[in-house]
């Protein structure tokens, strides 16, 4: 899965797979090995590079994401790379046209919350997608229209599958 993260001024390329003892995570060029382990609630236990790390990760919603550790905290947002370079294109507004919204890891979709042709507003849940053992609300990024689901509750999806698209 490949993603752009944003934190504060910095923006970063990152690739995510999945690997038989953890993730391979590569971070504008850079490859760390990751072991993972869920502790409690939003708090995972990471091995990189042989040290131990403990992060709290809370859902703030629209692609954004309090992380917290011992160092500090700070919000970091997740962009598709894809929608990351559209709104680039089109400055921090949204672009016309139908929008695509693909899961960010592989899941399963638990609830659907709205219905095609529904008028949603920004924030607004539309998808609530479970990975890693933990339920995910998928959020409009702006307000429109939802113009196709392609998902339904209880299916399996994989890291880049379209959810539902936005115009």
């Amino acid at each position: 899965m490949d993603l752009v993260v944003k934190h504060r001024d910095r923006e970063a390329r990152v690739r995510l797979e999945r690997t038989e003892g953890g993730y391979r995570v590569d971070v504008d060029g850079a490859t760390y090995e990751v072991d993972a382990v869920h502790v409690d609630g939003g708090v995972r236990s990471l091995l990189i590079g042989g040290r131990q790390f403990v992060v709290s990760v809370r859902c703030r919603g629209n692609g954004r994401y309090l992380v917290s550790h011992a160092a500090g905290s700070g919000e970091v947002e997740l962009m598709d790379p894809l929608a990351y370079m559209a709104m680039k294109a089109h400055g921090a507004g949204r672009g016309g046209g139908v929008e695509p919204v693909k899961a960010y890891m592989p899941g399963r979709v638990v609830r659907i919350l709205v219905e095609e042709g529904q008028e949603v507003a920004a924030g607004q849940g539309i998808v609530v997608l479970e990975a890693m053992k933990m339920e995910n609300e998928i959020q409009a990024e702006h307000g429109g229209t939802v113009r196709k689901i392609h998902v339904a509750a209880g299916e399996a999806v994989e890291g880049g599958d379209v959810l539902f698209e936005m115009g």
